[in-house]
């Protein structure tokens, strides 16, 4: 409000006197952008901003080469944006992790690496991840690609490319914009306040904002991650961040889609109603739509290459990758190996199976869809338990019939309060709601949002937000990638 208050003051007098030139709009998104990510972490801001110097001259000189010459510049660009993000975002891991599995780590390591300036010790071991590190590194990424594969390797514009990476309604969290989607918007850039604009990206932040802070916020009070020996409360913990984690990212990147078409700028809409899915393979297609076709582009097919034999393999080390991209620990690795292992296993399994409940019609849609649904919700166990010690005992306790007796369903059915159960099923009913809107969306042959969507519904959402919102912070769980 600081900067945008003065800011659309003075563009819209200088454009009533006729003063104003188009190019101060491409300037003011981007001292925007800058001042919400320096307002977001002072110390990472530096860092953002040499990378983006960095990047720019690289790139601009690949353009100017051509050949073998190219591809080195290109392939030392990505190595070192890859390392920015793995001394950031891995170090600790590999050190503590990794090595340590080997050899003793002493526990003052972390201390040991600084460096003295100004008088003050600064550690050369960052504890905390930089804001939408693990985003605009992979943006950046696939900037270099894609330029070194354009047919036209013209010349980009300075403010041009830090508009593109530093894109203020989707840099912290996605969605994972490509060149020749975002880029062509975000050169000569303009505000475009129109009524079609205003109207489609409050429908937007409407249900954003509902997903997010009535359903996600409320939701992450339920889940307690120590109980570990009773598998009734291991399931119904893992429903919970089920639906938590999906309405909390696909509400940022509908808050994000909403804001960036309010300015005019059409985003990748990064979910398309994932838990509709009736396979794997589906829910791939539907779930972070950016990052998955990301690593189809840059890390699969190029690994693959002619190599179509060992497709599976490759299939398995991208899916374990983009495992470990959501976190530095091991939990995440295994994440990432279950669903490449799910998807090897619909590869070879899955067809005699769909022929076996092909016949049965709708039934063989709700098994389908059961078993999909309950496969991503064992898949989410490993993804919000980051102790793996504990996380073992609850794969212990599920494959454990004794788990599931009477006694220990009574102990979840009378756990809560009554004001604790009734708030919980509240919540509960309003999110089931919105995934049915969603599967009827589906069944309609609709796009998947458009219900929601809908000119009487967005209201409504909009006052429920007001009516229900968490009292409670709550970060974005994306936030910490």
């Amino acid at each position: 409000m600081l900067f945008s208050v003065p800011f659309f003051g003075v563009r819209f007098i200088g454009k009533s006197l006729n003063l104003w030139q188009g190019v101060y709009d491409s300037i003011g998104l981007m001292a925007l952008s800058m001042v919400l990510f320096f307002n977001a972490s002072a110390s990472s801001f530096v860092v953002f901003v040499f990378e983006i110097i960095f990047n720019y001259y690289m790139v601009q000189y690949m353009l100017r080469c051509e050949g073998n010459k190219a591809k080195l510049i290109a392939t030392l660009l990505i190595i070192f944006d890859v390392g920015v993000l793995a001394y950031f975002k891995y170090l600790i891991f590999f050190v503590e992790d990794v090595l340590g599995l080997f050899i003793d780590i002493p526990a003052s390591w972390r201390a040991d690496y600084s460096i003295n300036l100004l008088v003050r010790d600064f550690s050369l071991v960052r504890t905390r991840i930089p804001p939408g590190v693990s985003f605009y590194t992979f943006q950046m990424v696939a900037f270099v690609v894609d330029s070194l594969n354009a047919r036209r390797k013209k010349p980009i514009g300075f403010i041009d490319y830090i508009n593109f990476v530093s894109f203020f309604p989707q840099i912290v969290a996605g969605p994972i914009e490509r060149r020749t989607s975002l880029f062509p918007q975000i050169q000569r850039f303009r505000f475009k306040f129109t009524a079609d604009n205003l109207y489609e990206g409050l429908r937007w932040l409407s249900l954003g904002i509902f997903l997010k802070f009535v359903l996600g916020d409320n939701i992450a009070p339920y889940i307690d991650l120590t109980a570990a020996t009773n598998a009734w409360f291991v399931w119904f913990y893992a429903f919970l961040f089920t639906l938590r984690i999906y309405f909390d990212f696909a509400g940022y990147s509908f808050v994000a889609l909403g804001i960036a078409r309010v300015l005019g700028v059409k985003l990748t809409v990064n979910f398309l109603a994932p838990y509709t899915s009736q396979s794997i393979n589906e829910f791939w297609r539907r779930w972070h739509i950016t990052l998955s076709t990301w690593f189809r582009d840059y890390v699969f097919l190029p690994l693959m290459g002619s190599k179509k034999k060992l497709a599976p393999l490759f299939l398995f080390i991208t899916f374990t990758l983009s495992g470990f991209w959501h976190g530095a620990a091991w939990n995440f690795l295994i994440w990432g190996a279950y669903h490449g292992a799910l998807l090897l296993l619909l590869r070879y399994l899955g067809r005699p199976f769909s022929r076996l409940i092909g016949n049965s019609g709708n039934k063989s849609q709700l098994v389908s869809w059961a078993l999909t649904f309950g496969a991503v919700n064992l898949g989410c166990l490993f993804f919000m338990e980051t102790d793996i010690n504990r996380l073992l005992t609850k794969l212990q306790t599920i494959l454990n019939p004794g788990c599931y007796s009477v006694g220990n369903l009574g102990e979840l059915l009378t756990h809560y309060s009554v004001n604790q159960g009734t708030a919980l099923g509240i919540i509960l009913a309003l999110s089931i709601m919105v995934l049915l809107l969603e599967h009827l969306a589906v069944w309609q042959k609709k796009f998947e949002y458009e219900l929601l969507l809908s000119p009487w519904l967005s209201p409504a959402l909009l006052g429920l937000t007001i009516l229900l919102a968490a009292n409670i912070p709550s970060e974005f769980i994306y936030f910490e990638f």
